[in-house]
């Protein structure tokens, strides 16, 4: 029989809700018991062991001691999308399998994402600033835009960067997409190899990066990057932080060699209070919640149960992660 573990604790940097009700679901899903503890501390005093781990696997520690010492551990399912954290420690060594949650962040994801480009379509965030003096002024340096005849790139064509297509299109923006493997995509109007990259971004209004962190994708945002963009272009990550080499984007942006920037990540997270990139104009940060949501939870744990449903037929499991790829 298999026995899960769910190993999470609600915080501030990771305010998901876990309830007795997220537990009913797994244990209707399961042959074995379900262990709820808050830390790994709290599992390894209580000595629980089990063979399947769901942790949150995208930042913080990870409970790379509990994982060393289980003698029952074979498969940890994180519920974020990125796993940099399991992968970059010790426990990419251990025979264990690893799932993560992507196919969950579309709608937020998306939403947010639409959310920053109408913001500097519309002059958001100055009006904003205006608003806190109280100075009713209608006149700006660049009047009011709409997204009629602006193209998106999306950088990661995958189901996250379908959906902020789906989006984008609804605008009635041009679409445009990069992936390593090209094939046809609803709401892309082109989809090129990641090898025409180069090609895609001087055509674009806004960068939009959805790729994964890898060795190859590590600062694949610099400054030739940026130096090929329009003048006016705005970058988009909400991806991982490293994918862009800031110091780089900060210059870009201070050269005016690109327009703006929206961040839901950065390089080292939280941003440093001193950084310049919270004192521009043409800069939104977010704190690394774009995938945030009221029903995140709900819909980690249901696509969790399908796959504990898969894994107790023996058949193979979603969002499996190639611990030699990356992802």
């Amino acid at each position: 029989m298999a026995d899960v573990l769910v190993m999470y604790k609600k915080s501030d940097m990771i305010p998901m809700v876990v309830t007795e009700k997220h537990i009913e679901e797994i244990e209707k899903c399961i042959s074995g018991k379900v262990y709820w503890c808050g830390s790994e501390e709290e599992a390894l005093e209580k000595g629980y062991d089990a063979e399947i781990l769901f942790i949150w696997g995208g930042s913080g520690k990870m409970p790379e001691t509990y994982c060393k010492q289980s003698k029952r551990l074979k498969w940890i399912n994180s519920f974020s999308a990125g796993v940099n954290p399991i992968m970059d420690g010790s426990i990419s060594e251990l025979p264990v399998r690893l799932t993560n949650a992507k196919g969950i962040h579309g709608k937020t994801m998306a939403l947010t994402t639409a959310g920053y480009m109408i913001s500097f379509m519309r002059n958001s965030s100055e009006l904003y600033r205006r608003q806190l003096k109280h100075v009713w002024d209608k006149k700006f340096e660049c009047q009011p835009l709409e997204a009629e005849g602006m193209t998106v790139g999306i950088i990661g064509a995958g189901a996250i960067g379908c959906e902020v297509a789906r989006l984008s299109k609804a605008l009635g923006m041009t679409v445009l997409g990069v992936k390593r493997r090209v094939t046809p995509l609803e709401y892309f109007d082109e989809v090129y190899s990641d090898d025409d990259l180069d090609k895609v971004l001087p055509l674009c209004d806004f960068v939009v990066i959805v790729t994964p962190l890898t060795d190859a994708t590590r600062h694949m945002f610099n400054m030739d990057k940026f130096r090929i963009m329009k003048k006016t272009a705005v970058v988009i990550n909400i991806a991982r932080g490293p994918v862009v080499k800031e110091d780089d984007l900060i210059r870009a942006l201070q050269t005016g060699e690109i327009g703006g920037a929206a961040l839901d990540a950065v390089e080292e997270e939280p941003l440093s209070s001193d950084s310049p990139l919270w004192d521009m104009d043409n800069v939104i940060i977010t704190p690394h919640c774009a995938a945030d949501s009221k029903l995140y939870i709900d819909r980690a744990i249901a696509q969790f149960c399908e796959n504990l449903k898969l894994y107790e037929a023996g058949k193979p499991l979603l969002n499996e992660i190639d611990m030699k790829q990356r992802y």
